[in-house]
């Protein structure tokens, strides 16, 4: 499949629930009683720049990309709807796509990674298992400097994206100051060009992002609150993050397991975004998990 073939996965759009317009791609699985995936991104990207991996599950298990308020194609919001509305759109969207009544696997990076077990911890029996990547599940105390350094105005990651730059002359200019810098370090080239292809769009005869910095940076500034979630989420969960991902990384897991015995840990080659790097790697510890189910 080619980069490309993200875009003739069946588009969706919902207004369900309170907030602006909410859209994604469904892909159909060979077998229609087969598992679905339920899929949500990090910040600042959306469903299409993960197709290097979510691809290789295709046609042996159905997916859906779903992207949140400021992602992809879905509609901007004046500013963050927070945390807990995103949540509560999460499900009224899922419901207005009828995707209950099927087997679902929640799946997940970062940002997105948390709100799926939030979800699941909130709506007992939507979902089979998880499957989170590299998901943002701070230890307490780094929640609370987190949180401390965000009213303060100090939080790194949000003050990157205040000022970073958004829009470039042309998608080439785009792609040849973004290309192996940052975030998209290590990446393979398929993903970068699916970043470029589904995370940035066409604006006034230039190339712009398409996550307002505004709102990626709202978002920094309020991660998910994840503990109770995992005492509560009563199935198979699978958590993988990258060995050269964030410190916290180490304890979080280790409460993860002591707060819920079906967390299973594996940690892979790379970093944050290890299934930008190594799609193959990542798509192997799932499938092996899925396999268990």
């Amino acid at each position: 499949m080619s980069i490309s073939s993200y875009s003739q996965l069946t588009p969706w759009a919902s207004g369900a629930g309170v907030g602006p317009v909410i859209r994604g791609r469904r892909g159909d699985a060979a077998d229609a009683a087969a598992p679905l995936i339920h899929f949500l991104s990090g910040n600042g990207f959306c469903g299409g720049v993960y197709w290097p991996l979510l691809r290789r599950f295709l046609p042996q298990y159905g997916l859906v990309t779903h992207d949140i308020e400021g992602q992809g194609d879905s509609g901007d919001p004046v500013h963050f709807s927070g945390v807990e509305a995103v949540l509560a759109r999460i499900p009224q969207v899922m419901a207005d796509l009828h995707l209950p009544g099927r087997p679902l696997i929640g799946m997940g990076h970062s940002f997105g990674g948390a709100l799926t077990l939030r979800v699941a911890a909130d709506h007992p029996g939507l979902f089979k298992a998880l499957v989170l990547l590299d998901p943002i599940v701070m230890p307490p105390a780094v929640f609370a400097g987190i949180r401390l350094a965000s009213m303060l105005g100090r939080h790194p990651l949000a003050n990157a994206s205040r000022r970073r730059r958004d829009t470039w002359p042309s998608r080439t200019a785009l792609a040849d100051h973004l290309r192996g810098r940052g975030t998209y370090k290590g990446w393979t080239e398929e993903a970068f060009q699916c970043f470029v292809e589904y995370a940035t769009h066409d604006q006034d005869g230039q190339r712009a992002l398409s996550c307002p910095r505004e709102l990626e940076a709202e978002i920094f500034e309020r991660p998910v609150w994840p503990w109770p979630a995992f005492r509560k989420a009563r199935l198979p969960i699978l958590l993988l993050r990258g060995e050269q991902s964030f410190p916290f990384f180490p304890r979080a897991e280790r409460l993860a397991q002591r707060a819920n015995p079906q967390v299973v840990v594996r940690t892979l080659p790379g970093g944050h975004c290890f299934m930008q790097e190594h799609p193959d790697t990542a798509h192997a510890a799932i499938a092996d998990f899925l396999a268990t189910l």
